[in-house]
């Protein structure tokens, strides 16, 4: 079962160094604009607090979602309140620190934890987040990415939306979009893209997920689709193709593209669901999405592909009120891996894999400034000695003697908000298996335990 908080909080003053965890908050805390009400450019458009579309940033609350299907371009930017005029310009900054608990086991290499131990600016850069037109609008992030050491598009949102009142009197909104990643269109925080955990860390990650969840982030972009009836049925379909090259390349990595998950042609993905809101506090949705994706393995575009085919059920339900605010999101995803190429290149053992994960989760918050964020995950799959245990050779750190991609653990989070757009966590996550075993999962003698991971977070959205 999960850690208790408590737990965490033991965990965090016995392993964690103390002074260097203190003096990444004061860094950042030293670094939040001198004015307060100073806040992002939806909020400067609107005219309306952070509050009015987010719970607690990312989550968004039913406004917030009916604002991002309606293009973003709710209200007018008040230039005279705006540093940057009539642009809708906003900033971002995180700092963060992570710090794994054994990164000295058995053929453990300085090289298996790039950026462990290490006070490190996680993400900088802007944002252009709001209306360009009357009925169109954008979330772009462009910003340098501590881990990889780069700058590049993170996240690109951009839409044209309308709506229409049909012969029974019902409403139906519809838009048109270009993304740089699956999910990233998407209304509701119980997908990949706004999902919890917000912010990846730099832990060492499980051997193998869906590739819906994040694998082609910033590395397809492409145009879909979306409509929302009645305030009830939504749905979107979409189509993604690399961005290593073409039209579509300012919109990711660029040549970053080419080190991991080129497609092969397009990827169409598909997203419906249903929504309710009730009695003005309470507001639920029930949905289902997919993905079908044929990529390079080892991006080697002169020959085959291996096919991803994805498809999920997923649901959230939020309580927001004036000193409470909680909310539950859970996720399962199923991936049908057809691995002809790697299979082919004795790289996979089987032609045919597949793979499921789980993800349950919830937040509390309290006056929208303390919080606690909790999540369950698991993931199994088939096993596949040369996919995963290179023929039966092992890997320290990153392999799996049992040629199996199962894990599963606990994400446990505190937050505190001293400003209504700063945000400071600490994060626990522990593992109970990872990569098929819960101990000597590599055959080197490293265990899940020696995974957990302690995350330390400021952000700053100005």
């Amino acid at each position: 079962m999960g850690l208790t908080l408590t737990c965490c909080t033991n965990i965090f003053f016995s392993n964690l160094t103390w002074r260097r965890g203190s003096l990444l908050f004061l860094i950042a805390y030293s670094l939040l604009p001198s004015i307060a009400q100073a806040v992002p450019s939806f909020a400067r458009q609107t005219g309306a607090e952070c509050a009015a579309c987010h719970t607690v940033y990312p989550e968004l609350t039913p406004f917030g979602r009916q604002f991002k299907l309606r293009g973003y371009t709710l209200g007018e930017l008040n230039a005279e309140n705006s540093p940057t005029g009539k642009l809708p310009i906003a900033a971002l900054l995180q700092i963060s620190r992570t710090e794994t608990a054994q990164t000295n086991t058995p053929g453990a290499m300085p090289s298996d934890f790039p950026n462990d131990r290490k006070t490190l600016v996680q993400a900088a850069g802007l944002y252009y987040a709001g209306k360009i037109t009357d009925n169109a609008g954008a979330l772009v992030q462009y910003s340098y990415n501590g881990f990889e050491k780069r700058w590049a598009v993170e996240m690109a949102d951009i839409r044209y939306a309308n709506s229409l009142k049909l012969s029974n009197g019902k409403e139906f909104l519809y838009g048109v979009t270009l993304s740089n990643s699956p999910t990233i269109t998407d209304p509701y925080n119980s997908t990949s893209m706004w999902g919890f955990p917000y912010s990846s860390t730099a832990e060492v990650m499980p051997i193998q997920g869906p590739i819906i969840d994040m694998a082609l982030a910033s590395k397809v972009a492409g145009p879909g689709v979306y409509a929302l009836y009645n305030d009830w049925l939504y749905a979107e379909v979409a189509a993604y193709r690399t961005t290593n090259t073409g039209a579509l390349r300012p919109l990711g990595l660029g040549n970053w593209s080419k080190t991991a998950n080129v497609v092969d042609g397009y990827a169409p993905y598909w997203r419906v669901a249903v929504q309710r809101e009730i009695d003005g506090k309470h507001s639920l949705s029930l949905g289902a999405f997919g993905l079908d994706a044929n990529v390079f393995p080892g991006n080697n575009t002169s020959g085959g592909t291996d096919r991803f085919r994805d498809y999920g059920l997923d649901g959230q339900y939020q309580y927001i009120a004036d000193e409470h605010i909680f909310s539950l999101q859970g996720r399962y995803t199923k991936e049908q891996q057809t691995r002809s190429e790697s299979f082919a290149t004795m790289a996979a053992s089987n032609l045919n894999n597949d793979l499921a994960s789980l993800k349950l989760g919830g937040n509390y918050y309290f006056k929208r400034q303390y919080g606690i964020r909790t999540q369950y995950f698991k993931t199994t799959g088939s096993s596949d000695t040369n996919l995963y245990n290179m023929g039966g050779m092992g890997t320290p750190v990153m392999g799996s003697i049992n040629a199996n991609p199962e894990t599963s653990g606990w994400v446990n989070e505190l937050v505190y908000l001293p400003l209504p757009n700063t945000t400071l966590s600490l994060r626990y996550t522990s593992y109970s298996m990872f990569n098929g075993a819960s101990t000597n999962y590599d055959g080197n003698g490293r265990n899940a335990k020696d995974n957990n991971s302690i995350y330390l977070l400021a952000r700053i959205l100005f």
